[in-house]
């Protein structure tokens, strides 16, 4: 069993970030068996969840216990397959359904993480707001489209940032480290950028998939797309929003059935489980690359970006605690 050091006092070398934005694809796609086993316990949560619902009457309560139950289901997965990027297949629990301190912390800091990136929102608005008045994108009531795009993009890539410098807390958690935001944070300084910038690789590709895949599911399921859903914007020279509200056109609009429901929970499910383990994947490769972190014992771990070179050698030699 290799020896256990203390954590670095930062990062031991610089991200690769195409190797690893490349690395966390093929992590997964080469590995589907492994992802299937990992989100087994996960997506066991979720049709129990969808069967409830056949049950249960459409309220809030309802809706807010589906969300529960799916952020959990993320939660479980994430622990899975973070432990599976850090320690090979023998760091799945032999139990698929158990649950225990690991996932409450990892659930929790999810939570924490999500509340974070929430609040950065409102100053990066602000600061949006100002700098899109000063390049004169701001527009007016009637054309608000370029501002909402740039003050959009730039909490888009604010949020991103946060989860980039504060995300090596999920690895961590599931590797079963002592291990708080403040290592997190002091791991990547100086490599928010780097990460910021393997994280949008990744997730804009993964999040246009994700979205085609529910409009069609919408569209076969609903006979409605996910723009029937969204504000529309009014026509040039109209003011916003329309003083008059468009005219109905008279078709009665049906609501889905629960099987329906079900249904598209399930599909959405399992594209969300294989998106979630492609940004996991990243999370761990970059703990790995950043932080020189190896597990106590031998296991079969897919390579991490600079291994093959030596990059890591002089960091942890074990795992931090």
């Amino acid at each position: 069993m290799a020896a256990q050091q203390s954590p670095p006092s930062g990062a031991i070398a610089d991200l690769p970030v195409a190797a690893t934005a490349l690395g966390s694809f093929a992590s997964v796609f080469t590995q589907l068996g492994l992802v299937a086993q990992a989100a087994k316990g996960a997506f066991a949560m979720v049709i129990a969840a969808s069967l409830m619902l056949v049950f249960l009457p459409d309220s809030g309560v309802a809706r807010f216990f589906l969300i529960l139950v799916g952020l959990a289901a993320d939660c479980h997965f994430g622990v899975n397959w973070c432990r599976v990027m850090l320690m090979g297949p023998q760091g799945l629990p032999a139990r698929s359904l158990s649950w225990g301190e690991m996932h409450w912390r990892f659930f929790g800091y999810g939570l924490l993480l999500a509340l974070i990136m929430l609040l950065v929102t409102l100053p990066i608005s602000v600061i949006g707001s100002v700098l899109a008045a000063l390049l004169g994108i701001m527009g007016t009531p009637e054309q608000i489209g370029p501002g909402l795009a740039f003050n959009f993009t730039l909490v888009f890539l604010g949020m991103l940032y946060v989860l980039a410098r504060l995300g090596f807390i999920f690895p961590a958690t599931a590797a079963g480290e002592a291990y708080g935001l403040g290592l997190s944070w002091q791991h990547t300084a100086g490599q928010g950028l780097r990460l910021t910038a393997a994280l949008v690789i990744v997730l804009l590709p993964v999040t246009l998939a994700q979205l085609a895949v529910n409009e069609v599911l919408m569209q076969s399921l609903f006979g409605q797309s996910m723009t029937d859903m969204l504000p529309q914007l009014p026509p040039p020279g109209e003011t916003f929003p329309p003083e008059v509200p468009p005219a109905s056109s008279g078709m009665p609009v049906s609501a889905p059935s629960k099987i329906s429901i079900m249904v598209f929970n399930l599909l959405t499910a399992v594209v969300t489980f294989l998106c979630f383990a492609v940004l996991f994947s990243l999370l761990c490769l970059a703990f790995r690359a950043l932080t020189g972190w190896v597990p106590a014992g031998a296991a079969n771990l897919p390579t991490a970006p600079g291994d093959e070179n030596g990059e890591n050698e002089g960091g942890n030699n074990g795992p931090m605690r």
